[in-house]
This record gives C-alpha cells, structure tokens and sequence, in this order.
C-alpha cells in the first residue's frame, strides 16, 4: 500500500510540473560558455520537494533536478549527463491531441518513464534524443517543449506531444543565437496560446535587447526580475495585486537551473527553491556524489518554503504581493560564487565552501523574513 501511495504521488507530481515554467536556449556563439546553454525556470504550485541528485542507472551517468524522494529515478525535471547532454523543459496546453483511436492505432512503442529520464540515460547527441522521439509515443495528454543541447554545438527546442513531434533548431529563430518557450507551442493552435505568450514575449524582448554573450548569470537575473511588459517593474506598482501571468518569479516559483553543455565539464548552476530567496550554486556531472548540500539537501528549499509563505498571499482569484519583503529580501547582496569551466580538484573543499556561503545568506534572508 505505502508502494502504491509513493508511486501515485510521483504520478500526480509528473501530471503537473512545468505548469508555468520560462525556458530559453542559447547556442555557442551567444554563449559565454562556448557551449550551448539551456535555462529553465521552474514553476509548480503541487510540487515543490526536489533535489539534486547524480544518478548513474543507465548508460550514461547524469546529474539532475528530481523528485526528493526514494522512487526519484524517473521523475527528472532538468538535467545534464555526463556526455554533455543537456535536457530540460516547459508544458504546453495547445499541441494537438491524438483521440483515443488514433493514440491506439500508432504502431510506435510507448514511451517509459519520460524522455528526460530516458534521454539523459541513453543519448550522447541531440540527434540521438530525436530518434528516441521518433521510435516511441508518449502517454496521452502528455505534452511538452523539450529544450536540448549538446557537446557538438547542436541546440533545438523539440515540441513534443503523444504521437508527434516538431523541431526547431535555434538558428530557425531569427533571433540570433537564442529561442525561448513558456507554456505553448509554435507548431500548436494558435488561438489557445493562453497568458503564458506574456511571459515569453518579455523574455524575447529582454534577450533581444542584450548585447554579446550570455552568461549563466544572466538568466538568474531574469529569474530574480519582476519586470512584466504591460506594467513594467510590478513591485512599482501600487496595489499589491500581482499579475502573476506577466512575470518570471511567481508565487509558484521552485527552481531555476542553468545547463552547460559541455562535453568536457558538464555542468549546471542551480537554484533548488524560489530564485529571490535562494542562491546559485554551481553542481558539476564529474563531481558525481559531491553535490553543494544546499541543494542535494533541504535547506535551500525550506528556506524557498518560508519566503514565499510571507512574500504571497492567495485571496479568491487574486494574489497579494509583500512588495517591501520582497525588496528587501532582493537587497540581500548576491555572494559571489564562481562556476570554474574547470571542475575544482579538491571538489569535497570547493562544495563545502559553498555550502557554507549559502548558511550565511539563508542566515540574512532569514533575519529579513523575521520582520515580517
């Protein structure tokens, strides 16, 4: 019975993440990395409890944001594999759906246990990750924008539901070296494109308005904005009424995770809670069990946890912001933690660093949420 109660919550979990993530993909030659880059910012208002973790269950090894749980393997929300194999990825509501005739009559074998989980565990290419695509079918309604990346250079964004896919290669865009996605589709219906268009036309307009590469950094910086386009910087406005469709952090707000695709360091910077009270640290695939404990564990999280009890309040259909908890806890200076390309020889010294860096800003954060 406990089997059974731990599986359905996992499938509950499954059934509602990414309801209203942001996403970008950036290829090398916009990439401070040299390497493609994949940011996702994490949004589920059922699901908060993940971790990182290094999982080595197939056949190849992988670092990745999961379920904090026992039955974690399958539940994989964004991750990087020891190839350089890059996955993450965003719901989409407007991607057609196969009837239940269609769904049977597709000769293609079920898909088992996600794409993330399988691609990171069995493709080394982008290439690879499309040919698992095109041999399998996914569970009904279970529909997706894939954004992957890999060692060779090869970025793309892969809209995907329950017996097809489309494609779009970064350098389909237009727009210079980047793509972006929230919670539809290009190849979907237009008209049910939904409010999340708000979120991805202000990041379209925030990257398109950035000179040069982009770093890592730099999508933490839109994960810690609360610039919208109709109103401008919400946290100016007068109400406390939050338009939580018109920006990036929102009360749902549960991660933000930075991919790097290369093959000869893969690596991530993470956030493992709400971008505004957490900090970003750096988590390295070839490091393999030496993960930052902010993030493998629990601090961060709960941290994320208080802050946003007191930042957001849900009255009927509306949500308050505490703009002035909010600013001050955005005030908070950033310590600066570095993501060498290489990864540190003493790992254990390096992670025990950050960790004790984050203690000391949970500890700030915290002095902060107690005035409140």
């Amino acid at each position: 019975m406990k089997r059974l109660l731990l599986l359905f919550a996992l499938l509950f979990a499954f059934s509602f993440d990414s309801l209203a993530c942001t996403s970008a993909i950036v290829a090398p030659t916009r990439s401070s990395e040299g390497v493609p880059l994949l940011w996702k910012h994490r949004d589920n208002a059922k699901y908060t409890n993940t971790r990182i973790e290094y999982i080595s269950d197939g056949t190849y090894s992988y670092t990745a944001v999961v379920p904090n749980n026992e039955n974690y393997a399958k539940g994989v929300y964004a991750g990087v594999n020891e190839m350089g194999l890059g996955i993450m990825s965003t719901a989409t509501k407007n991607l057609p759906e196969s009837t239940p005739e269609e769904y049977k009559a597709c000769t293609l074998r079920r898909m088992r246990g996600g794409a993330m989980w399988n691609g990171l565990r069995e493709c080394a290419t982008i290439d690879e990750f499309e040919e698992l695509l095109k041999t399998t079918k996914r569970s009904r309604r279970s529909h997706s924008n894939f954004g992957v990346g890999d060692a060779t250079g090869a970025v793309a964004y892969f809209e995907v539901w329950d017996v097809g896919y489309r494609r779009y290669d970064v350098s389909e865009s237009g727009n210079n070296g980047f793509d972006v996605r929230s919670n539809f589709s290009h190849a979907g219906v237009p008209t049910k494109i939904g409010a999340s268009k708000r979120r991805y036309d202000l990041i379209m307009r925030e990257m398109k308005e950035h000179h040069g590469e982009f770093s890592p950094k730099d999508f933490i910086g839109y994960s810690r904005s609360y610039n919208s386009i109709k109103y401008g910087d919400v946290l100016d406005l007068e109400k406390r009424y939050y338009c939580s469709n018109h920006t990036v952090p929102r009360a749902s707000t549960v991660g933000s995770f930075v991919i790097v695709c290369d093959g000869k360091n893969p690596r991530m910077l993470v956030m493992n809670g709400h971008s505004v009270s957490s900090l970003a640290v750096p988590v390295y695939v070839r490091a393999k069990e030496n993960i930052p404990e902010c993030v493998h564990g629990d601090a961060m999280r709960l941290l994320s946890n208080d802050f946003r009890t007191k930042a957001y309040t849900k009255i009927a259909k509306k949500t308050l912001l505490n703009k002035e908890l909010i600013r001050q806890v955005l005030e908070v200076k950033q310590p600066k933690v570095k993501m060498p390309s290489e990864m540190p020889k003493n790992i254990r010294a390096f992670n025990a660093k950050i960790d004790k860096t984050f203690t000391k800003h949970e500890m700030r954060v915290r002095k902060v949420l107690s005035k409140f």
